[in-house]
């Protein structure tokens, strides 16, 4: 029997085509080479995301534990909650897109003889070679093996347990240097690799500060103890150009203009930003305008 397939039209940096069909065995999409479409992207996981056909001819998309997510229509989806396609809907993983053109329905002959129907139909013994890997229904640990269990269909899917368990530690494994990055790390991990540099980055600044105090770490920490490193500081906490005087020996003043910033942050946090920076001898007065 014929199937229904689904269209998309995909584009994104690097690609040889614009167009992919995808068929009941799926697609698994990914930078690493076990894919069925490989996108070798940094932004990309090893396994990222696959498209799934249900039963009632639906298509889905899943996000496979991917460290940088799949946007579906302009929303991050959860991980392993598959999300029905409808015609027309967006999905994006790091620069790819993704759309969903339509379903392309088998032709059918209706004064077609049964017999010749059944004589079209493929012999799986013929020796057809597949297109696509059938990653639903076969471990691709089965490559790591002798080859004579390559064909064994029971342990593929036995394989299959234990590689749904691990996969998650590969994918955080292979992209490890994701966690590493400004740009892509958790927020959790941008404050305990700012102490590596005895840097303060409080939970509650805006991600997007913590990402560009990250970006910056290497000139500010260069700069630590200095009136333009602790400026710097200051402006990207509150987004204000602060002003630092040095009217007496070892005494400082800091105005920081707080009625224009537009952040929720105190001068509280201000003063433990000028107490971790400022040298040990020196004293200061802050002013809050």
């Amino acid at each position: 029997m014929d199937e229904i397939k689904a269209r998309f039209k995909i584009s994104g940096p690097d690609l040889d085509r614009d167009e992919i069909i995808v068929g009941r065995q799926g697609l698994r999409v990914g930078r690493g080479a076990d894919n069925n479409l490989v996108l070798n992207h940094r932004e990309l996981s090893r396994q990222h995301m696959r498209f799934i056909w249900r039963e009632d001819d639906k298509y889905l998309v899943e996000d496979l534990n991917s460290s940088n997510g799949v946007w579906f229509n302009e929303a991050r989806i959860p991980p392993r909650v598959p999300q029905v396609l409808t015609e027309g809907d967006v999905i994006r993983c790091g620069p790819y897109l993704f759309t969903f053109v339509d379903l392309v329905y088998p032709e059918v002959n209706a004064i077609r003889p049964v017999e010749a129907r059944a004589e079209a139909l493929p012999s799986v013994k013929a020796g057809a070679k597949a297109t696509v890997n059938t990653f639903s229904n076969q471990s691709t640990w089965l490559q790591y093996l002798p080859a004579i269990y390559a064909d064994d269909e029971f342990l593929g899917r036995y394989l299959l347990i234990f590689e749904s368990i691990m996969n998650p530690i590969v994918w955080r494994i292979d992209n490890f240097d994701l966690y590493l990055s400004p740009d892509n790390a958790p927020a959790e991990w941008l404050q305990w690799m700012a102490s590596w540099f005895d840097m303060l980055i409080l939970p509650e600044l805006p991600l997007e500060n913590q990402r560009e105090i990250m970006r910056q770490i290497g000139w500010l920490f260069m700069r630590r103890g200095t009136p333009s490193g602790l400026q710097r500081l200051l402006e990207l906490y509150f987004g204000v150009q602060p002003e630092i005087i040095e009217n007496q020996a070892c005494h400082f003043m800091v105005r920081l203009p707080l009625s224009q910033t537009q952040t929720q942050l105190t001068a509280d946090v201000a003063n433990r930003l000028i107490l971790s920076q400022k040298p040990a001898f020196a004293s200061y007065t802050l002013e809050i305008t």
